[in-house]
């Protein structure tokens, strides 16, 4: 059954039945002075060198051709041609980013194709070192759901590097909420895994028993502080490693600095976006489900709802549940004993509160998107049940899950919570847009995938401002509610530009790993002559570009 906007404006706010940048410290005052010497890692803290400031130099070389033109008549008006060609800009200058005003196209970033993923090895990145020659085994025992574990693997491969260790296959978490017990082999194709990072870690599936028959004692087990430096690990972890020769780093996730130097960066994109490719039952099945949707429609959106009851007990808020809500999210929030006491109200002002679907629903809408537009919905379990999804199906009829996709043909995948997040991720990974209702590991690590693939649309609630705009929606128009969403939601629709280069997660904005092509490969070829965007600022679209060989090609 359709329903309309207006009509949809007057559903109920609450459904019946519901109520990072971490500032890095240093780690010299644990550090010890008696650690083992550098060359017996392959890694080399960079020295950063001093930098001349553009700005600076820009500056007193106008100062300079001013005196000159007292005396030779010369006029240096150009000032911006001379900052450009000092400065180097990058396209964002020349395709004029600065006009904010400009419609936005909410399936496709105009710009998108000015970028590609770029994470090749530098010349000077030393080969890996072959197993007899390292320093010693390193056990990973990851945490958490699939997302949160990949992170954990990616940087494992990394740290692997930092020392000099080989690298033992990562085992996964299987006393986390979600109960799975796969194993790497199960998600991840584990022999591509080892191959594809041969040149810059040596990985072998287990410890020799020749290595295990010789230790006295069984392999050490520590944990490192979140977001440790690379210093640390060479200064903390590898003496024990060269001692005790297998070492276990546990509840890895998020152990390793968030920023690194490019070429370690550079082996995190290698790692993340091409060595974890999963197995083939998998991939097969997510990309039949890709198939299917593509068949009943020519574009979609992948929207991931976390609205899991354990997701909304640690979030802290209150979705007006009331006593009922209450006390079941309150059971589950016993299971973290470290957790504070939480303003649900505060928490909702903050931004720090999950959408409802509902919400999800009328931001999409107000954005621009029809009631005929084609929704797969990746999530778990949604606290509620179909009550909760009611609203959101009726915003948009075309609603799909993988369980609506392949009844049968999921079965077998059905007992496993991780297996099920890699079908989502690979649906979600290849829709048109990707949208979520939250800042979650999966929304984090696929809108890093998707800007390292050429900046899909993805959409992320700016949740601070959104949160004021429902909560005083009665008060105002659709039309007034529309522009003022669209409004808040500029910065936060994947553009290549939302983020400055070194901001933010590297998961999420993975800026080393992203290269702008020349920008004279676009002067002449892919011209847009004239278009008008759906979506933000505007309601129709009509584009007319040259496909490269002289060819108009009209989009609509």
């Amino acid at each position: 059954m359709k329903m309309g906007v207006a009509k949809a404006w007057r559903f109920s706010f609450i459904s019946p039945n519901l109520a990072v940048l971490h500032t890095q410290k240093p780690h010299n005052a644990t550090a010890t002075d008696t650690a083992t010497p550098k060359p017996l890692a392959c890694y080399r803290s960079p020295n950063p060198s001093p930098s001349s400031s553009w700005s600076l130099v820009c500056g007193l070389m106008l100062f300079g051709l001013g005196l000159i033109s007292l005396f030779t008549g010369h006029v240096a008006s150009h000032l911006e041609w001379y900052s450009n060609r000092l400065g180097k800009p990058s396209i964002y200058s020349k395709l004029d980013f600065g006009r904010r005003a400009a419609p936005i196209d909410i399936w496709k970033s105009k710009y998108s194709n000015h970028f590609y993923g770029c994470s090749e090895r530098g010349p000077r990145f030393a080969p890996a070192t072959r197993q007899r020659f390292s320093n010693g085994y390193l056990l990973i025992a990851t945490s958490g759901g699939l997302n949160q574990q990949r992170t954990g693997i990616t940087d494992a491969v990394v740290v692997a590097r930092i020392l000099n260790a080989t690298l033992v296959v990562p085992e996964l978490d299987h006393h986390s909420f979600w109960k799975d017990d796969s194993d790497f082999v199960d998600i991840f194709d584990v022999n591509w895994f080892i191959a594809s990072l041969a040149k810059d870690v040596t990985i072998v599936k287990r410890v020799p028993d020749k290595v295990m028959r010789s230790m006295e004692k069984p392999p050490y087990t520590m944990r490192v502080p979140r977001k440790s430096a690379p210093d640390y690990y060479l200064e903390q972890v590898l003496p024990i490693l060269l001692r005790r020769r297998v070492v276990q780093l546990t509840k890895f996730d998020y152990r390793l600095a968030n920023d690194l130097e490019e070429e370690l960066q550079k082996l995190r994109c290698r790692v993340n976006h091409h060595a974890l490719k999963f197995t083939k039952p998998i991939q097969e099945l997510g990309h039949k489900l890709v198939k299917r949707m593509r068949k009943m429609a020519g574009r979609f959106i992948a929207v991931h709802l976390r609205f899991e009851p354990d997701m909304l007990a640690f979030s802290g808020c209150y979705y007006g549940g009331g006593d009922k809500e209450r006390g079941e999210l309150g059971e589950i929030r016993k299971r973290w004993e470290t957790l504070p006491e939480l303003s649900a109200d505060g928490e909702r002002k903050r931004g720090k509160c999950p959408l409802t679907p509902h919400e999800v629903g009328l931001m999409l809408r107000a954005l621009g998107f029809a009631n005929d537009t084609f929704l797969y919905v990746a999530s778990g379990e949604i606290y509620g049940g179909e009550e909760t999804l009611r609203p959101l199906r009726e915003l948009f009829p075309n609603f799909y899950t993988k369980e609506m996709l392949a009844n049968e043909e999921l079965k077998p995948f059905l007992p496993f919570s991780s297996r099920l997040a890699a079908i989502d991720y690979i649906v979600s990974d290849e829709s048109d847009v990707f949208v979520t209702n939250n800042n979650g590991n999966m929304a984090k690590i696929l809108a890093g995938r998707r800007r390292y693939m050429g900046h899909k649309r993805t959409i992320r609630p700016n949740a601070k401002k959104l949160s004021a705009l429902f909560m005083a929606r009665d008060k105002m128009g659709w039309d007034t509610f529309s522009k003022k969403v669209r409004s808040c939601q500029r910065g936060f629709m994947g553009e290549p530009d939302e983020m400055k280069p070194g901001r933010g997660e590297f998961h999420e904005y993975p800026h080393n790993c992203v290269c702008e092509k020349p920008f004279k490969d676009f002067e002449d070829r892919d011209h847009v002559d004239s278009s008008v965007h759906v979506g933000i600022g505007s309601t129709t679209k009509v584009e007319t570009r040259h496909n490269g060989d002289g060819v108009k090609v009209t989009m609509g």
